[in-house]
Order: structure tokens, then sequence, then C-alpha cells
């Protein structure tokens, strides 16, 4: 994650650069060193990151990933601090147009920059000290640690949850067992595919395994393999252990010198084995798509009704594999995951009266995602059957999920989609923690969202809305996110699995990313860039930082006393989204927030808003429908970066 922050603080940087050189000047020799500097560690911090979350490392591997974190988040409030006194000043000064194209012009534009130069100064210090402390932990450069595979491996063992639960336990699967039965041992002579797609711990692999031990799939097929794949895997390794598969299953020696042997030579091995035989070869979780172009020759096409069938995450890599045939695995219905809850939490598989209403609120959080019920049920095995401790449970689950090594196992699974992301979509999936509980999201919004807080990437012949969306379905995909479509509406919405959310809240907080403060779970941390309140009375007074960058509001009443105080206790908030608070009225003082990107007043008695709002030059998104708006103010249309506009009916 640090790797992440770091990404993104380069991305900001550069842009700023290109956009904002006049007011730049002087201070480019240091942003420049800071970039460098960054872009060094950069490639240390994927094995970083990796080790800290190794409970064998000692805390300093962890302290150091956090200081480059905070470090590039300091770098990024200068950068941001000194943009808003120079507009502040400009403003003030009444000469805010010809001071753009010289800056020089600003009495307190020497005091600034001097003060920010200052400030670059000391952070370029700092970091390089963070850089050189790398030293002492022998991190190793992206694409050279060894250690990876054997990461894979552990985590893989975690899924172990599902595979060790005995057959009379399992429940939900019978559909999915049969139909894959059926496509596996059908007449087509032609060799054929059979994908299995599905979010982490839905269950796939405990699946596929019934279905490949059936005595049916057994007796229909001369010879079986079952290969992992993972994340790290190379192809040579992967043919060895699919030679060794398919010889030990037919309690076969397996040829001499197989550990000496590479490319084409274990592939050749292969095609001579398989040529002749009705084969089927399981492929368990796949993750890239370029997979099949390079094992593919290795699969003789012989007539003789042979399968693969493979597992993933990604619905690409099914299309890649040129599937006949793809089963989309779906979370449990309520009545099979509270089978499969009661089979883990009680010995005897019956949940006592007096703890049901905590135990259906567990099973209504895991949100029919097995391994959450299968992990969380065995941990509710070893607690007290008492009504407090289990209410308590009920309350933490996101706090267990970031605390208790019971639940580590399940974490690491999920954990493998979260790292394989690329930066910037990181930081989108972390975003569905500011979000209420089984909240539905409209595409369009969260879309806009995105695009103002700045994760979204440039590029070239697209609108940043074009690549938001692509994110969308690239979350999707990977099966983190989940589209709801609507006959009674033009609007598609966005939602994510209760668990992958706990997961989001996690991490976010772990990582001082996002703060999330209801009336349940006071999450909070002063530090974080992104907060949420929700279900509460909030005063905003009461909270003293200038580090958060988007504020969010759901169904919060927040006194006008405690708004006026957004523009001087949040100066550099790019989102400002109060939709559907108590609100009524907009303090003039909300203009002075020179950095606001999207601010969101809809579903409030709003009447009017600032006449000077033209100030706020940055705004890219206005949402005002369902206000009591009628008439916009002239300073509208000074806004020269606004990109939507949403409007009241008869506005």
């Amino acid at each position: 994650m640090a790797e992440s922050a770091v990404d993104f603080l380069l991305q900001t940087l550069g842009s700023l650069v290109r956009q904002e050189a006049s007011l730049l000047q002087g201070l480019r020799g240091n942003i420049n060193e800071i970039q460098h500097e960054l872009q060094s560690m950069r490639s240390f911090l994927k094995d970083a990151d990796r080790r800290k979350r190794s409970d064998d490392d000692d805390d300093g591997v962890r302290t150091w990933v956090d200081q480059v974190r905070e470090a590039t988040y300091k770098v990024e409030d200068i950068i941001d601090t000194y943009m808003y006194q120079i507009v502040e000043q400009h403003t003030r000064e009444g000469i805010m147009r010809r001071a753009l194209y010289n800056p020089l012009l600003l009495p307190k534009h020497y005091y600034y920059k001097h003060q920010i130069a200052t400030k670059l100064q000391a952070i370029k210090y700092e970091i390089h000290e963070i850089s050189e402390r790398r030293q002492r932990y022998g991190f190793h450069e992206e694409g050279q640690t060894s250690k990876m595979k054997n990461d894979d491996e552990d985590w893989q063992r975690s899924g172990e949850y599902l595979h060790f639960i005995p057959d009379e336990e399992i429940v939900g699967i019978d559909e999915y067992r049969d139909f894959l039965i059926r496509k596996l041992t059908d007449e087509r002579p032609k060799r054929a595919v059979v994908a299995v797609v599905g979010m982490g711990g839905l269950g796939k692999t405990t699946l596929v395994t019934r279905v490949y031990d059936s005595p049916k799939v057994k007796n229909h097929f001369e010879c079986h393999a079952w290969i992992t794949v993972s994340q790290s895997y190379k192809v040579d390794d992967l043919m060895r252990n699919m030679i060794m598969e398919l010889y030990e299953s037919n309690k076969e020696a397996v040829p001499d010198g197989i550990n000496k042997m590479e490319g084409g030579d274990l592939v050749k091995t292969v095609v001579n084995y398989l040529q002749n035989k009705r084969y089927v070869i399981v492929l368990d979780d796949v993750w890239e798509t370029i997979d099949w172009n390079h094992i593919r020759v290795a699969f003789p096409n012989n007539q003789c009704g042979s399968r693969i069938m493979l597992t993933t995450r990604i619905r690409d890599v099914a299309l890649s594999f040129e599937a006949e045939n793809t089963l989309y695995l779906e979370p449990l219905r309520k009545d099979d995951a509270w089978l499969l809850f009661c089979n883990r939490a009680f010995s005897n598989k019956s949940c006592p009266p007096e703890l049901q209403p905590y135990a259906k609120g567990i099973v209504q959080k895991c949100d029919g995602l097995p391994l959450a019920i299968v992990t969380i049920g065995a941990l509710m095995l070893t607690k007290e059957k008492s009504s407090l401790e289990w209410m308590t449970v009920e309350n933490s689950l996101t706090w267990q999920l970031s605390n208790n090594k019971k639940l580590g196992g399940m974490k690491n699974i999920l954990l493998l989609s979260f790292e394989d992301l690329p930066y910037n979509l990181k930081y989108c999936f972390l975003y569905f923690g500011l979000f209420p509980e089984d909240c539905l999201i409209e595409e369009r919004r969260l879309i806009r969202l995105w695009v103002a807080d700045g994760f979204i990437v440039e590029r070239e012949g697209h609108t940043l809305e074009d690549v938001a969306a692509d994110y969308i379905k690239e979350l999707t995909c990977r099966s983190m996110l989940q589209i709801i479509e609507h006959d009674f509406s033009l609007y598609r919405g966005v939602r994510m699995h209760d668990v992958l959310r706990e997961l989001a809240i996690s991490i976010g907080y772990e990582q001082n990313f996002c703060s999330m403060l209801d009336t349940k779970e006071e999450i909070w941390t002063n530090k974080a860039r992104y907060l949420s309140m929700q279900n509460s009375i909030v005063n905003i007074q009461s909270s003293n930082t200038c580090h958060h960058r988007s504020l969010m509001l759901f169904q919060v009443e927040i006194p006008s006393l405690s708004l006026c105080s957004i523009s001087s206790r949040y100066k550099l908030l790019r989102v400002l989204d109060l939709k559907g608070s108590s609100i009524e009225s907009v303090p003039d003082e909300l203009v002075e927030l020179f950095n606001l990107r999207c601010l969101d007043l809809s579903h409030t008695n709003v009447e009017a808003l600032p006449k000077s709002i033209g100030r706020l030059q940055n705004l890219q998104t206005l949402d005002i429908h369902e206000t009591k708006i009628k008439i916009l103010p002239k300073g509208v249309e000074k806004l020269k970066k606004l990109r939507h506009v949403l409007l009241p009916s008869g506005t």
C-alpha cells in the first residue's frame, strides 16, 4: 500500500509541475529531487509491503513502510497548502487574474515560497534518511525477490479452511457440482475448457475439488492432474508439476531428469503422455489472461473427449482460455449460509435461541461468502456461549478482521485480490470503505467522486470519466464489485460484498487512508486522507485536521455553526459530499475551499448557493438536484473547470 501512495504522489507531482509551472518557479529543484528519491524507493516497496504482512518480521519493517507512506502524505500536504495560500492571497488582494500570470507581483509570494522551500528541504532530507534505512532490512527490488512463491503457497494453505470441511457439512453446491460433472463427462469428442469464476472465498476450489474427486469423473478419464497456478507461476514449473501429477495419478514412475528439463522438452513430455488418452486437467487459481497462450500447446486436441477445468477470480481469464462453459459462482442463499455457520460454530450444529440474534447478525455480515462463514464460524466455536461475548464479536467485525489471528487466513486470501490491483485501482477499492454497509452506489456518482479525488490516470483519447468507467469494469471483472441493473431506472448501481468492504475498511484504517465515524463503531484517525460520517450528529468543530481530502456525510445531522468551520479546518478538501444531510443553508465561508472539486448538496433543503461560488476555481462537479434552489448565482459562470452540473427540476 505504501507503493500505491508513492505512485499516486508521483502522478500528482508530475501533473502539478506541468500545470502550475509558473507558481512553482524556484521550487522545481527540491520537487525533482523528491521525485527521484521516491522513484528509487518505489522498486523496493513491494517487497517491504509483503514483509510487513509477515508475522515473523520485526516491527522495524512495519515502521519503515509506514514512514514512507507518511512522508508521501506530507509532501502532498505541503504542496497543496502552498497552492491554497497563494490563491487565498490572490483573492484577498483582489488581483487574482493578473497575479496568475505574474505571481511575483504579490508581496507575500516570497514569504510563501520561502516557507514551502524550507518544508520541502526538510522533507527531502527525511525521505533520503528513510531511503538509506532500507539497506538494513535487505529489501529486494521488484522482480528480484524469490520469496513471493512461498507467500503464494502460504496463502493457498490458508484456503484449506474450506478444503477440509466434511462432505456432509458442505452446503449450497449440489447444483453447481452436477452441472460441472455433466459438462466434463458429456460425449463431445473435442477438447473443451470449463471455467469457474468468482470472488475469493466463494468456494471455487472446494467445488472443483468435489467434482474432480467424484467417482464419475475419476472413472470417465484415463489420467488426471491438478495444478495450482497462483500469481507467481513459471511455465517450466507448471509443466514439471503436471508431469509428476499425471504419472503419479496412474502410479507410474516419473521420468528421470525431469528437474533438469526446460521449455520444449517439458512440453513434449506432457504431449507424448496425453496424446492418445482422455484426460482431465484442473488449473486452479489462474490470474493472467496470457496463461493459455503459454501452455495450450501442451494439451493435445486428440478428439478423445478431454477436458480442462480452471478456476479464476477474473472473468477475462475465462474468456482468454476460450472456455465453452463458464460457471459464475454466487454467494450462498440465506438458508444455506445459516446452515453452514451452525455446522461450524456449534458442536451440536444447533444455535441456542438466546444467541440467534447475534449469530444471524454475524452471518448477515458474511453476506453469503463461504470462506467468511467457515472462518468466523470456527472462531465462534472457541468463544464462550454468552450473549455478551457474541454481541461483542458481531459489533466489532472490522476490528476482528484486523487483529484476530484466527481470521488471518481469510484476510490473506482476500488480500490476494487487493495486492494484484494496480495502485490507482487499490485507491478505488479502498474508497468503498467510506460508504455505509449494503450501500448501493449510483455508478455515475462514484465516477464523479473518483475523478474529483484524482484517482483516475489520464489516458490519451479518453475522458477521465471513460477511464473511471473502465476501472469499474476491471474491478467487476476481478469479482471485487457487483453491478446492479434496475429495470425501472436508467442508472446502474455498484455494490461491494460486505466482507470485501470490511477488508477495505480494515486496510484503509491501517494505512491512514480512510476513517469512518458512526454511532456503532467510531473508527477515527486524524491522519486519514478520506473521512465519512454516518448515522450521527456531528460537530465538525471537534475535529482539528487539515489532512482530509474528502468529507462525506450519510444521514448526518450537522449544526450550521459546525458547517461554517469546514473552510478553516478542512482547507484542502477535494470532495465535500453533504447529500441527504440536515443542512438548510450553505455558509459563504465554503467558497474558501480552493481545492474543492466536487460539491454535493443533493437531497437537502438548501435554498441558495453563495454568491461568490465563482471562487471555487477547481470545482468539477456541482450536484444540487433534489434541493430547493431555484436560481443559480452569476458566479457559476466563472467555474471554468466545471464538468458536471446536476440541477433541480425547474431550475
